[in-house]
This record gives structure tokens, sequence and C-alpha cells, in this order.
């Protein structure tokens, strides 16, 4: 289920009401889905599709754990390869996916 993101998201550090963030079973959509031509928010959409596919498979409480509370500062495999499979498989080149897990709100995750 879609559902527009609340001011209370910005009491969270890295889930924010810019960015769109998916717990089991809903989407929450923040502006960066709103203020993206088609293309992006189809992206968007097949990606945050992925991590509820994800969150599913692993149990809700078990992937929130493994990717939240491993330290993002650190390289985090679990989050690492979940993000990767969600942002290739939503359209994203592996140039792109690496650069944005390259940044800071991914805690610096490359392996590859």
């Amino acid at each position: 289920m879609l559902k527009k993101k609340s001011w209370i998201w910005w009491l969270t550090i890295f889930a924010n009401s810019n960015v769109t963030t998916t717990l089991y079973p809903n989407i929450y959509l923040g502006k960066n889905y709103y203020n993206s031509n088609l293309i992006g928010k189809k992206r968007i959409l097949k990606h945050e599709e992925i991590h509820l596919k994800q969150q599913r498979e692993t149990g809700i409480l078990k992937y929130l754990f493994l990717y939240i509370f491993i330290l993002p500062l650190f390289w985090n495999k679990y989050r690492f390869n979940w993000e990767y499979e969600a942002y290739i498989q939503s359209g994203t080149s592996t140039k792109n996916t690496l650069k944005y897990l390259r940044k800071w709100n991914y805690g610096w995750l490359n392996n590859k």
C-alpha cells in the first residue's frame, strides 16, 4: 500500500520525509517521489517493491535489525546486497548504483 510520509519521519536519521521508505507492507512516499518524472517514479516504486519482497522473505524484524542496527559506518553486507539488488533490478546502472552506495547515508558501502 502506498502512503504519503508525514512530518513524524523527520525524527529519523536516514528515512526522513525527503526519501521514499518501505516498511512491510507499506511504501511511504517521500518528496523524492513527488519531485521525480514518470520514469523516476517507476524506478522508485520498483526499488521499493524489491525491498518489500526482501522484507517479506527475510521477516521484517530480522530485516530491520540487519539493515539498521549493523552500524552503517562499517561495511554491512546485508544492507549492501539488498540495496544493490534493489537498484540494479529497478533499472539503475551498475556505475550509478555503486556511486549511490558510496554516499555517506549508505555508510560508504562498496565491495565491488
